[in-house]
């Protein structure tokens, strides 16, 4: 009999000792929920054709294919789209073929050299891109560009800090 009693208190230790660990986990996930329902209303999702709309707004992710890509600048948003639209040859190949076409009105705004830009961003080594300007002639450009190489951008989403 005394082996069926040490049985039965090993039986309620283990039973104490799972429920606190499972309860410890319950808390834990009721935590994390709470936290990324503060983080979504710390954010908001945008789709990238909102140019207009992002004037003010501080970027903080760019959304391709349902992938969160960290952007914590307008600069940025605009070289992780161009770098996803390039993966593709012939878009990379459109792309190179307008530089020194896209003009603006004192400068060039795709080229092949950083020469006589304010602020070019690299995509290659023979391809930049004039940023200097602000956001929502920033996304227009992109849009534009994105255009004519025939890259569908009407599922990326722009993530901004509310």
């Amino acid at each position: 009999m005394n082996l069926l009693n040490e049985i039965r208190e090993f039986q309620n230790e283990l039973n104490v000792m799972c429920n606190t660990f499972f309860e410890k986990i319950a808390r834990e996930v009721e935590n994390l929920e709470q936290n990324n329902q503060n983080e979504q209303s710390y954010e908001s999702k945008y789709p990238i054709t909102n140019a207009t709309g992002f004037k003010g707004k501080k970027s903080l992710a760019v959304i391709i294919s349902n992938n969160r890509y960290i952007a914590p600048t307008w600069v940025k948003v605009v070289e992780i789209v161009l770098k996803d639209a390039m993966k593709d040859e012939r878009r990379r190949e459109k792309l190179l073929g307008l530089r020194d076409l896209i003009l603006g009105r004192t400068r060039v705004r795709v080229s092949a050299k950083d020469e006589n830009m304010k602020r070019p961003l690299k995509l290659m080594d023979d391809l930049f891109i004039e940023t200097h300007y602000d956001t929502e002639s920033l996304i227009k450009l992109l849009l534009q560009i994105l255009d004519a190489i025939g890259y569908n951008y009407r599922d990326i989403q722009v993530v901004v800090k509310n």
